[in-house]
């Protein structure tokens, strides 16, 4: 009796010759039908070009767009938060990235799709000549149970996680801004300052050297002037420089080319008023920022995941069963009996895995140590949080102190000045005094603009802190971004 194998078995390939004979059967060509029309659609391709994206950039102007405030004269720090918004890569980087992971949801969603075999088998009598068994089968794979819950629930989390990062990334983008225009601003105000110095010091020095020359002081006194003279000029030197540096860290944090900002001043006008810097509720916002900043979420979200990890790992203890059914039809080349005269046979095959070496017991271990990882870092971001706040709170009691003191200075400064004019006005002081007592003036107004920027650099420390804006127009925070 001649012997055949069912079907359910691993495949033989068929040979070229053999697949035109299977080609006849309706049943594959209508499946091979559906999958090619399945795999028709397919999305466009689109080749990045760097040459044109580097035009794109170039070609960006402040004010351009529908959603960035116009540009006549200068921005407030909104205005120019609104224009990074719509217009920093990194930021436009990061939505793509919150997309993705919400598509990812959606194949999530998705069910599996069965695995599809076509096979042939050769039947071959003893005593008539043989015949060809075609046949097909499918693979169904029976999830297990809160399989595809926990895909849902992961691709959920790893969305919060994009959206964690992308408030975190619109958070660093008004930090760097922020700075940039309190440079560029506190630049433009000591620039101004330098200048009348560097003025005050050749007055000075034209004095002095007509004092050497009939002899009232001595040459060591010209040449300690020289020195102030050049020195004052140096820092005006670096003060230039350091605006320039600001501007283009303020285009860099927009995301234009340090051309689009033109002469455009980045105004700032009441940086100095430190005074009116406040904080209220500090007990609020350190609450706040200990529960809900960006890290926190990452690290809430990432002991979510690592929680998710291990019910995984608990559910794989239950054998993942594959279920295929199958069909054959053909045999008309055998003719000994009705036995072997096959005209078609189903069958059904059941598969899973027999856990006889182990239980997964590995890898349900290693979970549960990443979820204790996880709940460690979590403590560990919060204390880092806890410690950072502290210290800027406590550096911001010093930072008004010390600019309290610089205002103090400056008062005594100007009544000493005011005096040494008044006596030179009425012929009882000399010009150097006067000049000397400007000089004075000058150094401890641009003393009090240095304890104005450092208070302001301390005031930035607490709302990066808190990842709260704590004075200004920005408004509600996180932002929405633009629409273009």
């Amino acid at each position: 009796m001649p012997t055949r194998s069912p079907p359910p078995r691993a495949p033989e390939r068929l040979a070229p010759a053999h697949a035109a004979q299977a080609a006849h059967a309706a049943p594959p060509a209508l499946l091979i039908a559906a999958l090619l029309c399945a795999c028709a659609g397919a999305p466009p391709p689109a080749p990045l070009q760097p040459a044109a994206a580097l035009d794109e950039f170039n070609a960006r102007r402040l004010g351009s767009g529908d959603a960035t405030p116009s540009a006549d004269g200068g921005w407030d720090r909104a205005q120019w938060l609104a224009a990074a918004l719509q217009l920093n890569p990194h930021l436009a980087e990061e939505r793509a990235a919150v997309v993705a992971a919400a598509a990812a949801e959606r194949t999530a969603a998705q069910r599996a799709n069965p695995g599809m075999e076509l096979f042939a088998d050769y039947l071959k009598s003893a005593a008539s000549s043989g015949a060809w068994l075609y046949g097909v089968s499918l693979d169904f794979l029976l999830r297990q149970p809160g399989e595809r819950a926990r895909a849902r629930r992961r691709a959920a989390l790893e969305s919060a996680l994009a959206q964690s990062d992308l408030t975190e990334s619109l958070w660093q983008v008004r930090a760097a801004l922020r700075l940039a225009l309190l440079d560029a601003a506190s630049a433009r105000d000591e620039q101004a300052l330098l200048a009348q110095l560097v003025s005050q010091r050749q007055a000075l020095l034209a004095g002095e050297r007509r004092r050497f020359e009939l002899g009232d002081v001595a040459r060591g006194q010209v040449l300690a002037d020289e020195l102030e003279l050049l020195h004052a000029r140096q820092r005006l030197q670096q003060s230039q420089a350091r605006a320039a540096d600001a501007r283009v860290r303020l285009a860099a944090a927009v995301g234009v080319p340090l051309a689009a900002l033109g002469e455009r001043p980045a105004r700032w006008q009441d940086w100095t008023a430190i005074a009116t810097l406040k904080v209220d509720a500090p007990e609020h916002w350190r609450t706040a920022a200990l529960i809900g900043r960006p890290q926190i979420v990452q690290a809430l979200r990432g002991y979510d995941l690592a929680e998710l990890t291990l019910q995984s790992e608990v559910a794989r203890r239950w054998p993942q069963v594959h279920v295929t059914p199958a069909y054959a039809w053909g045999g008309g080349g055998v003719r000994e009996d009705a036995l072997t005269d096959i005209a078609r046979e189903s069958a059904v095959g059941v598969s899973f895995e027999l856990p006889l070496f182990n239980q997964h017991q590995g890898e349900i271990g290693e979970a549960l140590a990443r979820r204790a990882v996880a709940g460690e870092h979590l403590k560990a971001v919060q204390a880092e949080i806890f410690a950072e706040i502290e210290r800027a709170e406590s550096a911001w009691a010093a930072a008004q102190q010390a600019w309290q003191d610089s205002q103090s200075l400056a008062t005594l400064a100007a009544k000493q000045q005011q005096s040494e004019q008044r006596a030179l006005e009425a012929g009882a002081g000399d010009r150097s005094s006067a000049v000397a007592a400007q000089i004075a003036l000058t150094e401890a107004q641009l003393a009090v603009l240095q304890a104005a920027y450092n208070a302001q650099l301390v005031f930035g420390s607490l709302e990066d802190a808190y990842r709260r804006p704590l004075q200004g127009e920005e408004g509600l925070w996180p932002p929405s971004a633009p629409s273009a």
